[in-house]
């Protein structure tokens, strides 16, 4: 039997004696060198815009529980009235952040720079047997 086995299919065990033999079997590639900076851009590397979409949603959130409030209060039989301004200022932060969202979205950010770097890597780095 030949002590090197390469680039063949096996089919049947094939017994190896001594407990430091140097047999090994698998397929290997190169690691991609993940720096402790493309860690925290992979965990936290949100657009910009998504911090402003969320803190104006999050406004208008609290601007829609005020309609809320007022909605109910006339539903109890005080009369309160709500404004075509307040409607259309809700509806406005609503679509904003949407909008923001849509062009986070859309813009470049260091998370997808390293995500396609890392794809890059695996796409070329050869696979060895």
């Amino acid at each position: 039997m030949s002590s090197r086995i390469e680039n063949q299919q096996i089919s049947e065990t094939i017994p190896v004696h001594g407990l430091i033999s140097g047999a090994s079997i698998g397929t290997w590639q190169a690691d991609y060198p993940l720096t402790a900076l493309d860690f925290e851009h992979i965990k936290n590397g949100k657009p910009v815009t998504f911090n402003w979409a969320n803190s104006i949603l999050l406004a208008t959130v609290g601007f829609g529980f005020n309609i809320l409030g007022k909605g109910a209060t006339t539903l109890a039989g005080v009369e309160q009235q709500i404004y075509i301004g307040e409607w259309i200022a809700l509806g406005a932060g609503v679509a904003i952040s949407i909008i923001l969202y849509i062009v986070g979205l859309a813009l470049p950010n260091d998370r997808k720079r390293v995500m396609k770097e890392i794809k890059e890597h695996f796409n070329t780095a050869p696979k060895q047997r």
